[in-house]
């Protein structure tokens, strides 16, 4: 807006102002034509002893110098004052004398200017006794246009100042509500609490606001929906679970019969394997949730996981190794997310690794890196794509697997603003590798995000 309204006073100050210059011009020409005429008038009407008066009292009154020349081209007054009874011999003084108004611009080589100047004739009784002469710079005609010019573009920058601060003003009004309204868009991932302020800003910013709050409390009760029910199934299925694993305990602990023992040892190994399960599903609705996130010691929670997976390691006597930076490595992640993702990857690899798991935690520029590597078959390459998708498996998945934990991790990974994918392990195994976004400790304020 100010900039079409500073091209539109352009367009026209520019024909004003050459409009201007002219008429001004013209103006202050003709008013020195005009004074010539006067002064030549009075002095016709004065006896000679008072030409020198009259001069002076013109030029005060004109700012022009005023000269009165006889027919024999002798000096006879002067504004100025300087030595009369001299020749004064000049064009128009000789043109006035002949009886012409003469009006134009001439060198003076007297004073090395531009000179403007009127003449008129002094008529006496019917006959021309003397001439009479304005003049003044054509310098001191300019500096009056001048200031004509100046006051024009003091008016175009008074406009465009004004056009300014209005269009300030109007952006501000949309602009500010506006701009709160897109501070609540942001929050909302991490806070579905925020609301936008539906009062404020004009009426299509409070359709807005108002639009994004309902969406806003759809989404919170979806969530808190799914979360309750989340809940539920966690509390309706873990307890007759847990009661089936205690009986088929029992039988196991009382029967004679070997087969009836193997059975229920079989049966007790499904029950943990569906309990599995159910952490798994409720791990991947607590992800869609969006949980906030906090700051995590990744290389601590990793050292925790596998210190807990040792067991497992050993019965099957798989080597299972740590590599964790030493100046400590803060992840961002919602609460419980890295340990999931950790037991996922440790409990894969140890399904699969013929001897030996890695886990490496690092910083990677922005990110945290938690790798875990093994030495197993591997995942061929037109496999890894897809490896990730929910329900998917790989050809060479071990028997009772889900396809849940892999995708488990990506999700859990890209809820926090990271992101999870497979790379070629050193022995022709595989390296499932994720990152998360780093934070930084803040001496006194505790972690704080990059």
């Amino acid at each position: 807006m100010t900039g079409l309204v500073a091209l539109v006073a352009l367009g026209l100050a520019v024909p004003m102002a050459l409009i201007v210059d002219n008429d001004q011009r013209a103006a202050l020409v003709s008013d020195l034509e005009v004074e010539a005429m006067t002064t030549a008038s009075v002095l016709s009407s004065q006896p000679e002893s008072e030409w020198q008066a009259t001069a002076e009292e013109v030029a005060q009154r004109t700012g022009a110098r005023v000269v009165v020349v006889g027919t024999d081209l002798q000096l006879m007054a002067d504004s100025e004052q300087t030595a009369l009874d001299r020749s004064f011999d000049r064009p128009e003084i000789t043109d006035a004398l002949a009886g012409q108004l003469s009006s134009d611009v001439r060198y003076s080589a007297t004073l090395g200017v531009d000179l403007r100047y009127v003449a008129a004739p002094v008529v006496k009784d019917e006959r021309i006794v003397a001439a009479s002469r304005l003049s003044l710079p054509e310098s001191q005609v300019d500096s009056v246009i001048q200031r004509t010019r100046w006051s024009l573009a003091a008016f175009v920058a008074a406009v465009v100042v004004a056009a300014a601060l209005i269009a300030w003003i109007i952006a501000t009004s949309i602009a500010g509500p506006l701009r709160r309204v897109a501070e609540v868009a942001e929050e909302l991932p991490e806070d579905l609490e925020a609301r936008a302020d539906e009062a404020k800003g004009p009426p299509e910013v409070r359709v807005v606001a108002r639009t994004l709050n309902r969406t806003a409390e759809r989404l919170a009760r979806l969530l808190r929906r799914q979360q309750q029910v989340a809940a539920d199934a966690s509390h309706h299925l873990r307890t007759p679970l847990t009661g089936v694993r205690l009986r088929l305990e029992a039988i196991e602990d009382t029967s004679s019969d070997e087969v009836i023992r193997r059975d229920a040892a079989a049966a007790i190994s499904e029950v943990d394997r569906l309990n599995r399960r159910i952490d798994q599903i409720l791990a991947l609705a607590r992800s869609d949730a969006g949980q906030g996130a906090e700051p995590v010691d990744a290389g601590a929670v990793a050292v925790d996981r596998v210190a807990h997976a040792e067991a497992a390691a050993a019965a099957r006597d798989i080597t299972l190794g740590m590599s964790v930076a030493d100046d400590g490595v803060l992840a961002l992640a919602p609460r419980g997310a890295v340990d999931r993702v950790v037991d996922e990857l440790v409990g894969n690899a140890l399904a699969y690794a013929r001897s030996r798991v890695t886990v490496g935690v690092a910083r990677d520029g922005d990110f945290v890196r938690i790798d875990v590597e093994d030495d197993g078959p591997g995942i061929p390459e037109a496999e890894r794509a897809l490896i990730f998708d929910r329900f998917t498996r790989g050809a060479r998945a071990v028997p009772g697997g889900s396809g849940l934990g892999l995708a488990l991790v990506r999700e859990s990974a890209l809820a926090a603003g990271g992101d999870a994918w497979i790379e070629s392990g050193e022995d022709g195994g595989l390296r499932v590798c994720t990152r998360w976004p780093a934070v930084t400790r803040d001496a006194g304020r505790g972690p704080t995000p990059r």
